[in-house]
């Protein structure tokens, strides 16, 4: 009998193919919805995390911890004030400290952010991205995000105009083009939509300018005389540095050694280095990158900036205030999955009405089938296993259709919302698909019962 039912189950499937083939395409549209939603909410908390995954530590002026990491890593909002060379020098002036990159910001280009910085920005904030070679070797460069290269159509060795400020009406430093030396491979983080300069570059091409205005136009080869000049300072200050450390290398750095640090600076200032400082040029920094020997010494020298007399100064750690920024978004991640699930429901429900409809047009069908000795629970078994077959192609196919649009609109994606989207299927994105069977076998009990009393009541004439 089993075997009779399983030849009528097949028979019955394909006698009804395309409105039970309407079905499973509706269930397994909604399924690639929902999948496909948490997907992309999965692809841009790891775009989020990817951002600051090298980074230890943001210092800055004191401020918002959310308002800091929003400006110095995703572009978002100005700086509150900026933070001195020279405080950088003496808080960061300690064996915990690996690595740390100073940011400035503040011009753009197109309505692309720009970003002054060192060639160190390739090898330790963006590390593992494939950019590590990049580096500056003149002043008027610049290496391009992939975003702006695709969305500007530029390449290596084309010459931009930096805009003063953000924004469409800011003055152009038209007097000091920036040629390109590299297209950044895409990161899948906001340094894809950034144009990335030197230090030295920052401060050229505001040099001469006061209030927004420029008053004095520089020549390109009086600029490139500044590189030259930083790095004789920087190795002067490089060879006092180690002068002092091999004489107090057994001493901590305490409090009169970074007044000693200070004295020097302010003494070396006096003599003439006008702008002129160990950090490239600039007297202050919208905010510092920071990257440490041992996680283990974050909290130590979070608690050495945070009290430094000098000047107020935040460390927030990336990670704890990414979190806190993620609580906030997660209310919106929660409602886009609310819709999904309404939208799953609503498919179920409309499931039912069809298997309802389905099973009151096929009455005839169950009472004969009555009349041939079957049982009653043998047809409700034959509805069940329908409805399982039903639920179970919906869900692969589903799965299948998210993975698909996917991998097709990853163009579309990496340019418009900077996301990278991988080939793999997550298992916590596949689990909640397969909550479509056991939801579509109880949409289907409703007909089941019903389908049960008809055939205990129907004879082979069945009444309409």
């Amino acid at each position: 009998m089993n075997r009779l039912i399983l030849t009528l189950l097949g028979r019955s499937l394909a006698n009804r193919r395309f409105s039970l083939g309407l079905i499973v395409i509706a269930l397994a549209a909604a399924v690639a919805l929902y999948v496909s939603v948490q997907n992309i909410q999965r692809m841009t908390r790891a775009s989020f995390e990817n951002s600051v995954q090298n980074v230890d530590l943001v210092v800055a002026a004191r401020g918002s911890d959310i308002q800091i990491l929003l400006n110095a890593v995703f572009g978002i909002g100005e700086s509150t004030s900026l933070v001195a060379a020279d405080s950088v020098a003496t808080v960061l002036e300690t064996p915990q400290v690996d690595w740390h990159v100073p940011l400035s910001l503040g011009d753009s280009h197109r309505g692309f952010r720009v970003i002054g910085s060192h060639s160190e920005l390739f090898q330790h904030v963006l590390a593992g991205s494939g950019n590590e070679d990049i580096a500056f070797t003149s002043v008027l460069q610049a290496a391009i995000g992939a975003d702006v290269a695709a969305a500007l159509g530029y390449q290596r060795g084309d010459e931009i105009v930096l805009q003063h400020g953000v924004g469409d009406y800011g003055a152009a430093h038209d007097d000091l083009p920036i040629s390109i030396i590299a297209v950044l491979q895409r990161t899948g983080t906001p340094f894809d939509r950034a144009i990335m300069i030197p230090l030295e570059a920052s401060e050229a091409i505001h040099r001469g300018w006061r209030g927004g205005q420029r008053l004095m136009a520089l020549k390109p080869e009086q600029v490139e005389k500044l590189l030259t000049h930083h790095d004789a300072h920087d190795e002067h200050h490089d060879e006092h540095h180690d002068e002092h450390h091999d004489e107090n290398h057994d001493e901590p750095h305490d409090e009169p050694h970074d007044e000693h640090h200070e004295a020097h600076e302010d003494e070396h200032h006096d003599e003439g280095a006008h702008d002129d400082h160990a950090h490239g040029g600039l007297e202050a920094f919208d905010a510092v990158l920071v990257g440490v020997h041992d996680r283990r010494d974050v909290i130590r020298l979070q608690r050495r900036i945070a009290d430094y007399k000098g000047e107020s100064l935040s460390a927030i750690i990336p990670g704890v205030t990414l979190s806190r920024i993620w609580q906030v978004i997660g209310v919106a991640d929660r409602g886009f999955q609310s819709i999904n699930l309404l939208i799953v429901g609503l498919v179920l429900l409309s499931m039912m009405a069809m298997t309802v409809l389905s099973a009151d047009n096929r009455r005839r069908e169950m009472a004969i089938l009555r009349a041939l000795g079957a049982a009653p629970r043998s047809l409700v078994w034959l509805l069940m296993a329908e409805a399982f077959l039903l639920s179970v192609s919906a869900a692969v196919l589903g799965v299948v259709m998210a993975v698909g649009l996917s991998m097709a609109a990853e163009g579309w994606l990496a340019a418009h919302m900077g996301l990278q989207v991988e080939a793999s299927v997550y298992l916590a994105d596949i689990l909640p698909a397969l909550y479509l069977v056991p939801a579509a076998l109880l949409a289907n009990l409703v007909p089941a019962v019903r389908l049960y009393r008809n055939t205990v009541s129907d004879g082979m004439m069945v009444k309409r």
